[in-house]
């Protein structure tokens, strides 16, 4: 049954409604997905925004439907949309995870918000029980008591910076990368073009490969000498400049990167592993080798296939079709019918 928008079933499991709210919201972030490139588009805060429709649409009724949550199959309905929109949002490939996603994209997993939404409300409504009218004052401090109990977790200020396509590749390793591009099939070893390591991961991109000594020297002087990736994230956090530095780095080295790769997936002489797919191939059946050539007998009847395009039988005469010869009785056909 459905009334005001949700989906009600007789268990209070509201599973037929994640299932119809996720499909529209998919399709809602895939129209997103024309406005937000992963190049150029807007920047986060406008992608933010569009995010925010989708979060406004995914968590109507919330306080009505979040009990049901404990189940996994409704959560996993709920982050489906989410991952679609985050990836947007942070510029991230599409192999990345739903949680990393949402961390780069700063939006906490809808069912926290949801959550938040339901104890304000449970809140407002034992109030008004008690004959008593919370002010506007009282409710906001409700609801921030409850925001930070949930993003104690997602703390962190991205106001001095902006995430891009580049700069996602390295923090996820998820990019043109030695090692990802021969997970995915597309090289045949893990190893560095640069240098010529074993294995060409973000970190040995970042802080081993001699090839972007360079673009390194700059880096350091921002974030310092420790090039982990947990250390260059808290340097990224705490200033402005350490930011820019590793953006700067990551659009530098990655772009270099990927045009070098286009260049050895264009190479003809590439095997073909490394060479890029231009389109579907689409095979050409010749639909002549599928039916036996005219004349031919059919293997172990003796029997000549029947004309391909036979003209229907007359009315008078329906019992047998001129196109298809009797039976031989060595096959087991009769005379026919005596006369």
């Amino acid at each position: 049954m459905k009334y005001l928008g949700l989906t009600l079933d007789g268990r209070w499991h509201f599973t037929a409604h994640f299932k119809g709210l996720s499909e529209r919201l998919v399709r809602a972030a895939d129209s997103f997905g024309w406005l937000l490139p992963n190049l150029g588009g807007p920047r986060t805060r406008c992608r933010r925004l569009y995010a925010g429709v989708l979060k406004s649409m995914a968590l109507y009724g919330a306080p009505v439907w979040s009990d049901s949550l404990h189940r996994r199959e409704n959560v996993a309905l709920l982050r489906r949309p989410q991952r679609a929109i985050a990836l947007r949002v942070a510029r991230a490939y599409r192999t990345v995870g739903s949680a990393a996603a949402c961390a780069l994209a700063g939006t906490p997993p809808w069912e926290l918000e949801a959550s938040v939404l339901s104890a304000v409300y449970h809140w407002t409504a034992e109030q008004r029980a008690r004959d008593l009218r919370p002010a506007p004052e009282e409710r906001g401090a409700v609801r921030r008591h409850a925001h930070e109990d949930m993003v104690r977790d997602w703390e962190g200020d991205l106001s001095h910076g902006f995430l891009t396509y580049r700069l996602v590749q390295v923090l996820t390793g998820h990019g043109c990368f030695g090692n990802y591009l021969h997970k995915i099939g597309r090289e045949e070893s893990p190893s560095c073009h640069e240098c010529g390591a074993a294995v060409d991961t973000a970190q040995h991109t970042l802080a081993v490969c001699p090839g972007w000594e360079e673009q390194r020297r700059v880096l350091v002087g921002a974030v310092g000498q420790d090039l982990s990736l947990p250390s260059i994230v808290n340097a990224m956090l705490d200033n402005e400049r350490a930011w820019k530095a590793m953006a700067s780095f990551c659009e530098t080295v990655m772009s270099q990167k990927e045009a070098a790769e286009r260049e050895r997936e264009d190479d003809p002489s590439a095997p073909p592993l490394r060479r890029r797919r231009r389109g579907r191939r689409r095979r050409a059946y010749d639909r002549s080798s599928l039916a036996p050539p005219g004349g031919q007998q059919v293997v172990g009847t003796g029997v000549p296939p029947p004309a391909l395009h036979a003209p229907p039988p007359s009315r008078g005469n329906s019992a047998v079709s001129p196109a298809i010869p009797p039976i031989p009785p060595s096959l087991g056909g009769g005379a026919g019918p005596a006369s």
